[in-house]
């Protein structure tokens, strides 16, 4: 009976373990050491494993484990909490006002996403601002040719053949004072958009992804974003793209500061998780984001599946005045 009791202990541990690293990936200020970046990003799904686990043991008596999966699911309640607290009004703002702006990302995987669902999005969903990730010439072709012109007219594009490394930002109005992010391996180009009168400068965001072999390139990508984007502290920003990030990575969580908010989190309908879609298992980490200044309030903050990619389309009401 000691024999079956020390191998139930050990099964235990060994189911745990796991779920207490992403704790730690966690809680720690820092993730650009491999494998942090990779185990912080399960941050929601350790969630739900903690309460089973934490059950078992506490019955089990294990109370050493007991002890670090109590710590650990205090922590993750405290950390997933917020996403699912609506904000103070839950009413859902509306596109047509002057101060408020539609903004849609997609990351188009090569340019494998299907350009006439984009388009139909762009229009079903009264996008006024897009921004596109992994944009080849052929895929820029393909929405021109599926009518995206014809919704948003203004575009500022870096294609790319062949790579993830092009992206576009399509707009309703004017783009002006374009700019492209130096130094970064995808392109991640930006320009003020006319908001009721006022200029928002909206940035395409797309890092390089933390490969355990690149991670330091990822993290310093995102810090150099953020320095650029909190150098500017006049004129109000928007974020949208693919992260390549969740909230629960401290790279992230640096970007936003005191100053951005992640509007999926602000508008507490849960993680909106957008990737890997369409693969063999559902989207389970939510690497795309529309980020906000902190006194912009959101809304009507969804993820649609795309056709062709691997990456769900997120799309935010965000109110600008």
């Amino acid at each position: 009976m000691r024999f079956v009791r020390g191998v139930l202990s050990l099964v235990l541990w060994v189911i745990s373990i796991p779920v207490l690293l992403v704790a730690l990936a966690r809680v720690l200020p820092f993730d650009d050491v491999v494998p942090l970046p990779q185990l912080a990003a399960f941050t929601p799904w350790a969630t739900i494993a903690a309460l089973p686990l934490l059950i078992v043991a506490l019955f089990a008596r294990r109370w050493v484990l007991t002890s670090l999966l109590g710590l650990s699911f205090a922590g993750f309640l405290y950390w997933m909490a917020p996403f699912f607290l609506p904000p103070d009004t839950s009413t859902a703002a509306d596109p047509a006002d002057a101060g408020t702006v539609r903004v849609m990302t997609v990351n188009a995987l090569y340019g494998q996403a299907d350009a006439e669902t984009v388009v139909r999005l762009v229009g079903s969903q009264n996008v006024e601002v897009l921004s596109v990730q992994e944009l080849t010439p052929d895929f820029a072709q393909a929405l021109t040719d599926a009518g995206l012109d014809d919704l948003l007219p203004h575009s500022f594009t870096v294609p790319a053949e062949d790579t993830p490394a092009g992206s576009g930002l399509w707009s309703t109005t004017e783009l002006r004072e374009v700019e492209q992010q130096r130094g970064s391996t995808f392109a991640m180009p930006s320009a003020l958009v006319d908001v009721g009168g006022t200029d928002v400068r909206v940035t395409v965001v797309h890092p390089y992804p933390p490969m355990p072999a690149e991670t330091t390139t990822w993290h310093t990508e995102l810090a150099e974003l953020a320095e650029r984007v909190h150098a500017d502290t006049t004129t109000p920003q928007i974020l949208a793209g693919d992260f390549n990030a969740t909230y629960d990575h401290a790279s992230f969580r640096d970007l936003l500061g005191s100053r951005f908010l992640d509007a999926s989190r602000e508008w507490g309908a849960g993680p909106a998780v957008t990737w890997p879609e369409g693969s063999q298992v559902p989207a389970l980490l939510a690497l795309d984001h529309v980020v906000v200044e902190k006194d912009m309030p959101v809304s009507d903050v969804v993820s649609m599946e795309v056709p062709g990619t691997d990456h769900r389309a997120l799309v935010a009401t965000v109110v600008v005045e």
